[in-house]
């Protein structure tokens, strides 16, 4: 099969992920509401979420080593199915919160196992761009879950939303199932214990591994912090629900597939190490200025620079992180992806804290000097393959 065929399945594998991952954020006062539990409690299940998706990680890359890429997406598209329904259903708290954390680790094995599988039929000088292709439908996923949720969600209930992102995902299924084939005349290890540790291995003997991972983790707190608390925030600020709080954070979205649209041209004319730092400044601009009490609808095109800026830095990470280890790259994508989310997970945690401590304008202010800082020093950090000297 052609890349760009396979892109465009494995990109409506990313979207039914990414939907998934997403379509929780603008309901978080609404089930707080339902559940009767405080604001907290639910931004504790995105980050269950998160850390799920992490943790899942290492079994996952391993398990895509050794039985292949493409049935791996497809055994975790048909549990994203399962989980999303059974969502829909949970009839208290504690349901839904262990439920979403299972749902974690199946949609841990999609886009990482995708990327991957991208990496494997992808030369290094055309991968940034075909990853890029492939995020565009990723994002347009992301999209769709914080939009959709939230409209879904006011005009039908929350629960058709977790319906709707079941349905997204078996039909996901279908396609792969339909139309992807695993390649022939792989040789693939045996599953084991001894085999996964092997191949872990070998990416740590990369000594660029564990600077790139370290990044991945702080990207991961420092641009994932904000996304759990918008709900909240703007129905404090100007009193809005659901509907357009989701339609703020698909603004992010927005931003990233500007980026999947552009991904040539960016790598072309600016290079990796320009891509971080200005990625840096443009993230935390739009983040920045939304520490101030615009109209609610300002929000949406500041995320849109926060998404964009976001991109610029994950973008380039991720063509670096294929390139760890080509003959174990299921297993260096996982970690990586192991790594982003356990930043993630841990984002919200460090926001909600500092926030407590110096007032949300203050905290936000404060990520976004930070981000800028961390997209500055990406380089001096990390020299990246194929920067301009």
């Amino acid at each position: 099969m052609s890349l760009a065929p396979l892109i465009l399945i494995l990109g409506a594998c990313g979207f039914a992920s990414t939907f998934t991952m997403r379509i929780i954020d603008p309901l978080i006062p609404t089930l707080a509401g339902e559940f009767g539990r405080s604001i907290p409690h639910i931004v504790a299940m995105v980050t269950a979420f998160s850390l799920s998706y992490a943790l899942g990680q290492p079994f996952l890359g391993p398990l895509a080593d050794a039985i292949g890429k493409i049935r791996t997406i497809l055994i975790c598209l048909v549990a994203l199915a399962l989980f999303s329904t059974v969502a829909a259903l949970s009839m208290s708290f504690e349901v839904m919160a262990v439920v979403r954390a299972v749902t974690g680790i199946a949609s841990g094995g999609i886009i990482p196992i995708a990327m991957a599988a991208i990496g494997d039929r992808a030369p290094m000088q055309e991968r940034q761009v075909a990853l890029g292709r492939f995020t565009v439908l990723m994002i347009i996923g992301q999209m769709s879950g914080s939009a959709c949720s939230g409209l879904i969600a006011t005009h039908i209930g929350w629960r058709a939303a977790f319906l709707s992102a079941a349905v997204i995902a078996t039909l996901a299924a279908i396609l792969v199932a339909v139309v992807l084939k695993p390649r022939r005349n792989v040789t693939r290890q045996t599953l084991s214990v001894a085999g996964a540790l092997a191949n872990y291995r070998t990416v740590f003997s990369n000594p660029r591994t564990k600077l790139l991972y370290g990044l991945v983790i702080t990207e991961g707190i420092l641009l994932f912090g904000i996304p759990a608390y918008v709900a909240a925030i703007l129905f404090e600020r100007s009193g809005v629900g659901p509907a357009q709080a989701g339609l703020v954070i698909a603004g992010m979205g927005f931003g990233c597939l500007v980026y999947g649209l552009s991904t040539r041209i960016l790598v072309e004319r600016l290079g990796p190490k320009l891509m971080t730092r200005t990625g840096g400044v443009i993230c935390a601009a739009g983040l920045a200025l939304f520490a101030f009490d615009w109209p609610w609808w300002s929000a949406i095109p500041l995320f849109g620079l926060q998404g964009f800026g976001f991109f610029l830095l994950h973008g380039t990470f991720q063509a670096q992180a294929t390139e760890l280890a080509p003959g174990a790259r299921g297993s260096a994508m996982a970690l990586f992806a192991c790594c982003f989310f356990l930043g993630q997970a841990t984002g919200p945690l460090v926001m909600g804290f500092a926030m407590h401590v110096l007032g949300t304008s203050a905290a936000i202010l404060l990520f976004s000097l930070a981000i800028a800082a961390f997209g500055y020093a990406t380089p001096r950090i990390m020299p990246l393959a194929g920067s301009r000297t």
